[in-house]
């Protein structure tokens, strides 16, 4: 079972904005998705109209209402409602929910593999075959919760005491956390993480990120995740990172941290390619939508080569995205214009028919300028 989680709290028009499941629902549908992927409504699902719900059906989505339950979850971490936004509390207790719909209401529940996906994200392949190369794996995917495989139910019932102790003490419990961030780090690429995380602890992803690599949490190895049919990515602006860990050419051949000579290409299925592996999706999370907008405007502008080279170059300094002056005033006039401001907009942009589709051409420009 594949989930989503999303939640409206004002008109639908601002939701379908920032939540953008006409993409992912669209490429559900193209690649003939035989599983379905639910999504959770943690809150305001009585905001959505009969007809974008039908909508949202009609493109492989299973809605469940879960907000009455919910609320129960959230008086039970109080000081975690209190402490942290809205949004940040509905990640962290995100997982609360989808414990209890995996498990179900069963004197003895019985466990069976789940997916969670991020709503953000486009797929360039079936949810069966993402299904059946993850089967067995619990894992988060390179220190990101938009792929979260989990075939051991340990991995709710380790969140799930943390996630208690965070309750009882925020500031104390982060602290015990950052002391162990140095030896965390020296553990990420055995696992296939990051160890980004903050002090104190600001969101679920900071608070997997140290599970993972303490190791209080189930999660494969980073050679038994990346044995696999595809090329993960869980956000194209570090795409380096974990390219030597699971590149490999299409043909015999030396493969190297150099990606020189690996390129992507696209097939007749719109099925997305690097070596002798696929790409599975591609996640728009905020940082790489604004990149992309950004990108298709100094695409159109025809600049020379090293002007636009020049005004895409980024770093990436402890999770935080640093460009430079003409890439915040080109991201500043994008915002105001009806055709960059929007996520779903530049999504599918991305992904015109052209030849190559810009999303192509970007990934190859972030593979050989990214650093590590």
């Amino acid at each position: 079972m594949f989930y989503t989680t999303a939640w409206c709290t004002g008109r639908e028009e601002a939701f379908r904005r920032s939540v953008p499941l006409g993409a992912l629902g669209a490429s559900i549908r193209y690649h003939g998705s035989a599983m379905r992927l639910t999504i959770v409504m943690l809150e305001g699902m009585h905001l959505l109209s009969p007809d974008y719900i039908h909508t949202l059906e009609s493109l492989g989505f299973d809605l469940v209402d879960y907000s009455e339950a919910f609320q129960t979850i959230v008086r039970d971490y109080s000081t975690i409602d209190s402490h942290y936004s809205h949004y940040e509390r509905n990640c962290l207790l995100r997982w609360v929910a989808l414990k209890q719909l995996s498990a179900g209401r069963s004197p003895a529940p019985v466990h069976t593999q789940c997916w969670h996906l991020d709503s953000d994200v486009v797929l360039h392949t079936s949810l069966d075959e993402l299904a059946a190369d993850t089967a067995g794996k619990t894992f988060m995917l390179q220190g990101c919760p938009v792929l979260v495989s989990i075939a051991d139910p340990r991995w709710f019932d380790r969140y799930e005491d943390n996630l208690k102790a965070l309750n009882d003490d925020i500031t104390g419990y982060s602290a015990l956390a950052w002391a162990e961030r140095n030896q965390c780090i020296q553990r990420d690429f055995l696992l296939a993480n990051q160890s980004l995380y903050r002090n104190p602890i600001g969101s679920d992803q900071d608070l997997l990120e140290y599970l993972v690599s303490a190791q209080k949490i189930p999660q494969a190895t980073a050679a038994s995740i990346f044995d696999s049919r595809f090329y993960f990515i869980q956000n194209p602006l570090s795409i380096r990172r974990w390219h030597a860990a699971q590149y490999q050419p299409a043909a015999a051949g030396p493969s190297s941290l150099s990606p020189t000579g690996a390129h992507f290409t696209i097939d007749e299925k719109s099925g997305i390619h690097i070596g002798a592996k696929q790409v599975p999706f591609t996640h728009f999370q905020n940082t790489f939508a604004l990149y992309a907008g950004v990108y298709l405007t100094v695409r159109d502008l025809h600049l020379p080569g090293w002007l636009s080279r020049r005004i895409l170059q980024y770093s990436i300094r402890d999770e935080v995205f640093h460009t430079g002056l003409l890439f915040k005033l080109i991201a500043k006039i994008n915002a105001r214009r009806s055709s960059f401001n929007r996520r779903d907009s530049i999504i599918r942009e991305m992904m015109r028919s052209t030849d190559p589709p810009p999303l192509l051409s970007v990934l190859d420009l972030l593979l050989q300028e990214s650093k590590p």
